[in-house]
């Protein structure tokens, strides 16, 4: 795994805490094997650090993970006993935007050696993902993302099986999502960052956050969100880090025409940690930033975040334990929400943005969009940051998935929730979804078809047979059960693909076995007479033998 010249080169260089980041004049960032070496160097230097390995990527490479605990926290078992908030970092999802890789290792390094923040030391565990996406780190080129203004070299997006991870929460299926999965539900973070870089217009922000404030997350949680927001925009602001929502524009050419910051299905991380009842912080720094604020920036959002989580740190456990123990009491009838949009409701904001100069492109033929860094402008704008409910379940007691459909119980297994089997044959009543209007698109979506129907629940005598798993929906992980398996859900397994198969007609009949059939309830059925004649005005209808 390990070259060896770098090997030679780093125990020569023990006392030297740099980072290639560093040593390169800011402009670069290092190879995965450094981070790895890294860890290992903090691990063997610092009682108060442990790094491990958590799995292998689909090419081979170990995953590692940076514990930082003084109390040495440095299990799950110690760290969910722990009165202290556990603090998740993840970085490289997308390893082209790798700033947070080399923020949270400056920021072990200052912790760990250097004994900065004694307050976050001793008042929070925090667990480093330093490369979440290792393969796709190594896809390293000086023309991964050519938007991008550094670091000089970078990784890719996709991973090696070409699946986007930040798509990949509930479906799980690059082998790097597998690995993480089981290290979120066995180590259950009190906090979780998701480190990204983002694209889009140019304007005055170094950083954009988005924490998930809709009602798919607890009320209470929501609201320590939003104040988790403000605190970190003012103090981030004051360090000169000019911080805003991480938005969506109506018009990129013209901000006044208004701005939206949009809730996140399970699919993506925050979406999906709201799921598990866990508040979460995507930070996004600007693509056309150079790349020493971007670090600096994303540095200063986990120092400002994470202490503020140490400072919370009673009230954010017991938010997130009396989220944990109302699950625990859900059962038949209660309410769950699967989406949340955007409400009608806007407020005034004023946009940081930069003059806008488009240009007519000699080789397209076509504007191209420009923007005049020296000239910073206020654009008086309107920003829809409220949510209303987009759908919404009422839970069933417990669900039901059959034993043909192996897969789909395993993935429900790695997601943390719990079933027991069907040891004998039994037939009764049950709710279930009978599917019309099925359209599939002509191309795939992060290697899946994804159908489009309309599901109406229905009830029918169903049979289940010895080994179908049966789901309580009163457990830790009712909501994302609910969110895997309600086919209306934005992520469930049925719009994922997982239950495709079910769309195909497999039975078939021939026309000279049917048509002395459908002749007889033809003539026996005056009703049946009428609705087939008004249908026969559909052309396309008529004109169909079968």
């Amino acid at each position: 795994m390990f070259s060896l010249a770098l090997a030679f080169t780093l125990a020569h260089i023990q006392g030297d805490w740099s980072t290639h980041y560093e040593r390169s004049g800011y402009l670069e960032t290092g190879r995965y094997e450094e981070a790895v070496d890294y860890c290992k160097r903090l691990d063997a230097a610092s009682p108060d650090a442990r790094a491990f390995f958590f799995g292998k990527s689909p090419e081979g490479r170990d995953m590692v993970a940076l514990v930082i605990s003084s109390e040495h926290a440095f299990t799950p078992k110690a760290a969910t006993r722990s009165s202290r908030p556990l603090i998740i970092v993840q970085n490289g999802i997308h390893s082209g935007e790798i700033e947070g890789k080399d923020a949270s290792l400056l920021l072990a390094r200052d912790m760990l050696i250097y004994h900065k923040f004694p307050e976050l030391m001793n008042g929070a565990n925090i667990l480093i993902i330093p490369v979440f996406s290792v393969d796709a780190h190594e896809r390293f080129t000086a023309y991964t993302r050519i938007n991008q203004n550094g670091p000089k070299e970078m990784g890719w997006r996709a991973t090696s099986q070409n699946l986007n991870l930040n798509r990949d929460y509930i479906k799980a299926d690059g082998g790097e999502m597998r690995n993480e999965l089981k290290l979120l539900h066995a180590w259950k973070p009190d906090f979780f960052f998701d480190n990204h870089t983002t694209d889009g217009s140019d304007h005055q922000y170094t950083v954009t956050l988005a924490l998930p404030v809709a009602q798919t997350q607890a009320p209470s949680q929501a609201a320590w969100s939003q104040q988790m927001y403000d605190e970190v925009k003012t103090k981030l602001d004051a360090k000169g880090f000019l911080t805003g929502p991480y938005f969506d524009l109506a018009d990129s050419s013209d901000p006044a025409k208004g701005l939206s910051v949009g809730d996140y299905s399970p699919r993506y991380s925050i979406g999906y940690l709201a799921a598990m009842n866990r508040p979460s912080m995507l930070v996004e720094t600007h693509v056309l930033k150079a790349y020493k604020p971007r670090v600096e920036g994303t540095y200063w959002t986990m120092v400002y975040a994470i202490d503020k989580c140490v400072r919370d740190a009673k009230s954010l456990k017991a938010m997130n334990a009396a989220s944990d123990a109302a699950e625990l009491k859900a059962g038949e009838g209660t309410k769950v929400v699967l989406s949340a949009e955007n409400s009608p409701e806007k407020r005034p904001f004023t946009f940081k943005a930069y003059e806008y100069t488009p240009y007519e492109s000699k080789v397209s033929g076509a504007k191209t969009n420009n923007w005049n860094r020296s000239k910073p402008i206020d654009i008086a704008a309107q920003i829809q940051d409220q949510y209303q409910v987009n759908q919404e379940v009422s839970l069933p007691a417990a669900y039901a998935v059959p034993p043909q459909w192996k897969e789909v119980q395993d993935l429900i297994a790695l997601h943390g929730i719990k079933g027991f089997p069907v040891r004998v044959s039994t037939t009764t009543d049950l709710q279930s979804y009978r599917f019309t209007k099925v359209k599939f698109s002509p191309m795939p979506f992060e290697s899946r078809f994804m159908p489009q129907f309309t599901a109406e629940q229905i009830t029918e005598p169903r049979t289940l047979m010895p080994g179908t798993m049966i789901y309580p929906v009163n457990q830790v992980g009712g909501k994302l059960l609910a969110q895997m398996l309600e086919p209306n859900g934005p992520d469930s397994l049925v719009r994922w693909g997982f239950f495709n198969v079910m769309f195909e007609g497999k039975e078939y009949f021939e026309d000279y076995a049917m048509e002395p059939v459908a002749k007889q309830m033809y003539d026996s059925d005056p009703k049946l007479r009428a609705e087939f004649e008004e249908r026969l005005k559909d052309e396309a209808f008529a004109k169909n033998p079968r």
